[in-house]
């Protein structure tokens, strides 16, 4: 009996149990607190259109919207307080998943990683103490974060990151001090390749504490950049940023005594095949556009699919008015829609960049025009390698 109250009291309990407990507190918080910062990604109301999984599924709006997305948070605080918190945590990923097959813009990265991590923890969550068992669920979740910097880092060794994406992201500090352009564009040719030392540092001991501290600064340097002092930009993705940062802290800190083997194979544990499959062999597929970039830690990194609709004076007048705030008229009998000011601006997100989804963004923007030739989606995809050349599509080709 005493094992299975240290259990449930974690602070009382061995160290593995504290971290489990601790993970999915933060877990959790953080989920909820996306889930608050953009409410119309997930229950309206908005004007960028829906784009479903599988498009003969029905949409989840209105009261049945709102209901579920209410028992998202009620059983987060369940998956928080109850002793056993498997069955809370399998309700909260099932409204998220009919969330996301409705609007694949909901595929966030952050939705995606703290999904997968509550399923790890809750596959792992056992009636009785056992440290060894706490050590492998821990080691799965060490595999997911340390491979998310290695990828985000090798996502980032192109020319449009080094050349355009860094600069733009430290403009809040060449904006004060122009006299650091020049070493601050040199850095951020070495970015990408720090990133993805310390993610794989994180796993050995000898360069584990290096390897956090790295971490940690860079998320605390990401907040400084992209928060209201910065460039006060995509709020949603700041929580995420604090919450990776709490992540090395409790995954890779401290007695945490692991070796690179123990997280990078275990060939008993299902889970472990799962997060290997997603997040250290998948991602490498998405380099030849084989594999969804936002499932391949790609935020931000210069290696991103961008489209923009270009509409006539005619079809802008058409469109709805909650669209037309969005256009930005450049030329004579030329409007612009920005889809991801649009959907950043509507939904306090940015859009899933895959040409499939801008396709149905468009294809629902379509549907509201008095003559469908007016609109032309433009669609540029970018990858680290056999990048495909700018290509337009008007309604019919949607």
């Amino acid at each position: 009996m005493a094992g299975r109250d240290n259990r449930h009291n974690p602070f009382g309990g061995p160290a593995p149990a504290k971290r489990l407990f601790l993970l999915r507190l933060t877990i959790l918080a953080a989920f909820c607190v996306g889930l608050l910062m953009c409410p119309a990604l997930w229950i309206g109301p908005r004007s960028y259109p829906e784009a479903p999984a599988v498009p003969i599924l029905p949409p989840i709006e209105g009261a049945v919207a709102v209901t579920l997305y209410g028992a998202l948070f009620v059983l987060a605080g369940l998956a928080v307080l109850a002793p056993r918190v498997r069955w809370s945590i399998a309700g909260f990923l099932a409204i998220v998943a009919a969330f996301c097959l409705a609007d694949q813009t909901r595929w966030q990265p952050w939705v995606f990683q703290y999904s997968f991590l509550l399923a790890i923890l809750a596959l792992g969550q056992s009636h009785n103490a056992d440290p060894a068992e706490d050590q492998r669920t821990l080691n799965v979740a060490r595999l997911v974060i340390a491979f998310t910097y290695v990828f985000s880092g090798l996502q980032k060794i192109n020319l449009n990151f080094m050349e355009n994406d860094f600069p733009w992201i430290v403009t809040p500090i060449t904006g004060l001090l122009p006299s650091l352009g020049s070493i601050l564009d040199a850095f951020g040719f070495a970015v990408p390749f720090i990133q993805v030392a310390f993610g794989a540092g994180l796993l050995t001991r000898r360069f584990r504490r290096v390897s956090l501290v790295a971490a940690v600064a860079m998320h605390v340097f990401i907040l400084a950049m992209f928060g209201p002092l910065g460039l006060n930009w995509n709020n949603v993705v700041w929580p995420w940023t604090a919450t990776m940062a709490v992540f090395d802290v409790l995954l890779f800190s401290g007695e945490a005594d692991f070796a690179w083997r123990d997280v990078v194979w275990n060939v008993r544990d299902f889970r472990h095949g799962a997060a290997v499959a997603l997040f250290a062999v998948l991602p490498a597929l998405s380099f030849f556009n084989l594999w969804d970039s936002y499932l391949s830690s790609a935020l931000y990194s210069g290696n991103l699919t961008e489209a923009q609709i270009y509409l006539s004076d005619l079809g802008a007048a058409s469109t709805p008015s909650s669209v037309r705030s969005h256009l930005v008229h450049t030329s004579d009998n030329t409007n612009v829609l920005n889809l991801q000011r649009w959907a950043i601006e509507d939904l306090n997100v940015t859009p899933y960049a895959e040409t499939r989804v801008f396709k149905a963004v468009a294809r629902g923007l379509c549907g509201t025009l008095r003559d469908r030739n007016q609109l032309v989606l433009v669609v540029k995809e970018q990858r680290m390698f056999f990048s495909r050349p700018e290509a337009g599509f008007r309604c019919s080709q949607l």
